[in-house]
This record gives C-alpha cells, sequence and structure tokens, in this order.
C-alpha cells in the first residue's frame, strides 16, 4: 500500500508533537546543554589552573634554593679543602 507524502508530513508532524503514548510533547529547558555556562566554567578552571601553576613554579623555586643552600653548606662550591 503506497501512502502519499500527505500522510508522510502527517505522521512526521505527530512524531514532532506526540510521544509514544499520544501525549503531547513538552520541551524541558533542563534538558538541553547550556554551552555558555559550560564555556564560562571551563575558561574559570583554565585560570585556575595557571594560578595553580605559577604558585607551583614559585614554591618549586624556592623549595630548589633550600635544597641547593644546605648542599653548599656540606659541601661548599668553591672546591673546599682540595685547593693548592
Amino acid at each position: 500500500m503506497a501512502t502519499s507524502y500527505a500522510d508522510s508530513a502527517q505522521a512526521r508532524e505527530w512524531d514532532r508533537r506526540y510521544d509514544a503514548w499520544g501525549r503531547e510533547k513538552k520541551s524541558n529547558p533542563e534538558e538541553f546543554h547550556d554551552y555558555e555556562a559550560a564555556e564560562k566554567i571551563r575558561t574559570q578552571a583554565l585560570i585556575d589552573r595557571e594560578a595553580r601553576l605559577l604558585e607551583e613554579r614559585k614554591s618549586l623555586k624556592r623549595r630548589i634554593g633550600l635544597a641547593l643552600a644546605q648542599m653548599e653548606m656540606v659541601c661548599p662550591p668553591n672546591g673546599g679543602a682540595h685547593e693548592h
């Protein structure tokens, strides 16, 4: 049995407007992804990460400086007792 274009259009309209049980579909805004909010969250996360990395680099520089100072107390950089 052939179906006409009008029948197909009616079927598409039914699928668009009604669910499988014949209830009218209502859009739920919470079902849709908010791309702007997601981008703001991502941007803020990147800013926070940059700030955290900067603090980690400063902390690492300070710790390396302290470690070098301790090493120089144990073994002076000028050759120590082996000078001529």
